[in-house]
Parts: C-alpha cells; sequence; structure tokens
C-alpha cells in the first residue's frame, strides 16, 4: 500500500485539491503544492497533508520543493510513492490570435514544467522499494480538435504522447506511469471571464460563443471533482497503467476518436462555436 503522495496544483476548487483530499482519506501522507500556499489554505487543516511551494515553470522552485520533501521524507522514514502531475493552465483564443507569448507560458506549465518535475522527482520514486506510480494529467482536448483552444489542445497532445513514452522508459525500474486522459470536469481551470479579440479578427462574429467557452459555460455535463477523484485514486491504488480515461465525456471521446468519421467528428466539434456565423 503506497504511504506518501504529491499532487501539483492543488488551489481550491480544482482536480488537485480533490485528489488530495481523497488520497488522505485513504490514509496516504500527501504533500499538496501550488504556486501561491495561500490557494491551498483550505488543506492545512488535514491531519498528514503538508503544505509545499511549487512553481511548475521555476526551476528553482522545484529543486527547493524536492529539498523540501526529501528532508521530509526522510524524518518519517517514508518514500514517495505516488507523483500526480496535475498542474495546467487553459487558454482560449482562436489559433490566428493567439498570443505567442501566452501559448509559451502554456507549455512551460502544462508540457515543459510537468518534464522538469517529473525529471525532479523521479529520483525519489526510484526509490520507494516496491515500486511507485507516476501519473501525469492529460486530457481529452488532446485528441480533439475543439475550436479556441488550439494551444491548450497540442499542449495536452504533446504530454500524452510523451507520458506513454516515459511509460515505457520507466518500466525497467518499477515505476509505473498513468496517462490519465481527463474528461469534463466541474473545476475553476476556465475563468476567462474577459476575454476579447483584437480589432482586426477573422472571428469578431463568433465572440459570443468564444466567450462562454473561455468560462466553461459551452459545456453541461461535467463531472464533480470529488467523484472524479475517488475513481482516479482507485485506478491509481489499483495498479493501473498507460491510459486510463476518467471524467465526464472520456468514454465517448474515446469512441469518437477512434472510430467517428472525420466529417461527423468536425460536425460535433463546430457545433455550437460560433463558426457557422462566418462566411
Amino acid at each position: 500500500m503506497p504511504r506518501c503522495a504529491l499532487v501539483t496544483g492543488c488551489s481550491a476548487g480544482g482536480i488537485g485539491s480533490a485528489l488530495v483530499e481523497e488520497l488522505h482519506a485513504q490514509g496516504l501522507r500527501v504533500y499538496a503544492t501550488a504556486r501561491s500556499p495561500a490557494k491551498m489554505d483550505h488543506l492545512a487543516k488535514l491531519p498528514n497533508v503538508t503544505l509545499v511551494t511549487l512553481d511548475v515553470a521555476d526551476p528553482a522552485s522545484i529543486a527547493a520543493a524536492v529539498d523540501t520533501v526529501r528532508q521530509d521524507l526522510s524524518s518519517h522514514g517514508d518514500s514517495l510513492d505516488v507523483l500526480i502531475n496535475n498542474a495546467g493552465q487553459s487558454l482560449v483564443s482562436p489559433a490566428l490570435d493567439t498570443s505567442i507569448d501566452k501559448a509559451k507560458s502554456l507549455f512551460d506549465v502544462n508540457f515543459w514544467g510537468v518534464i522538469a518535475v517529473t525529471q525532479a522527482f523521479t529520483p525519489l520514486l526510484q526509490a520507494a522499494q516496491n515500486g511507485s506510480t507516476l501519473v501525469n494529467v492529460c486530457s481529452i482536448s488532446g485528441f480533439l480538435y475543439a475550436p479556441w483552444m488550439s494551444a491548450y489542445n497540442a499542449s495536452k497532445a504533446a504530454l500524452m504522447s510523451w507520458s506513454e513514452t516515459l511509460r515505457l522508459e520507466l518500466q525497467p525500474f518499477n515505476i509505473r506511469v498513468i496517462s490519465l486522459v481527463t474528461g469534463s470536469v466541474a473545476t475553476n481551470v476556465m475563468s476567462h471571464s474577459e476575454l476579447t479579440l483584437p480589432e482586426n479578427s477573422l472571428y469578431q462574429k463568433a465572440l459570443s460563443e468564444i466567450q462562454l467557452r473561455g468560462v466553461g459555460k459551452d459545456v453541461s455535463n461535467k463531472s464533480a471533482p470529488a467523484a472524479f477523484a475517488r475513481e482516479v485514486v482507485k485506478d491509481v491504488l489499483g495498479g493501473a497503467t498507460g491510459p486510463v480515461w476518467r471524467g465526464a465525456m472520456a468514454s465517448m471521446v474515446k469512441f469518437m476518436s477512434k472510430y467517428m468519421p472525420t466529417s461527423v467528428l468536425d460536425r460535433a466539434m463546430k457545433g455550437g462555436t460560433g463558426l457557422d456565423k462566418l462566411p
């Protein structure tokens, strides 16, 4: 039975926070991390949950977090059994209007940050005598081409490919890798409430639909974070490996991406996006 886990991106109202609470409920000691510790105050009251500052896009922050966790593990005589790379950002914008700097910042968190955290913490995972588990939170967006989310879709597709390659490379070291293909979950990750477009944008007529997507109101079918976390922790503790599809619409997207003709999938992706308003 794993005894210690670390989760990135644990701010209130997100998947990471729900995972910490469920891991704690299952008896694990948990390191909850976030760039801003104040956003994890709700977790501070839980026994055996340690708050650690960690900005996944900052090498110095990652190094400091590794030192903190290593020292704490040593003082308890424990090892790091589970690492969940959950920290992530969203970006909603037409592909032609997307700021390159914002897209790079997105990849710094969603892709490069995962790589950096994994490289830094893998020695602690490798030290676990009975094997360990690495979970990379991917997304159904990596399998779909949802309009207005091109950079986010690309970051999650890249993460999925990297995660599955890493799964093979870590097998000799008894580290299981789960590529968690996350469906729609009711979190606050979609919070682009002041989204606008450049005056010369080709997509001005679709602005209202883009803004709905920006705040996550274009999708009504969402899993509750607690229910989602229960399923994921069950997968982690149950020995799952490889792609694991969890959350609302995940099973449907798994089927659609494999078997639905491109023309039918395109119609599904374009529905309600405002693209029908354009010439």
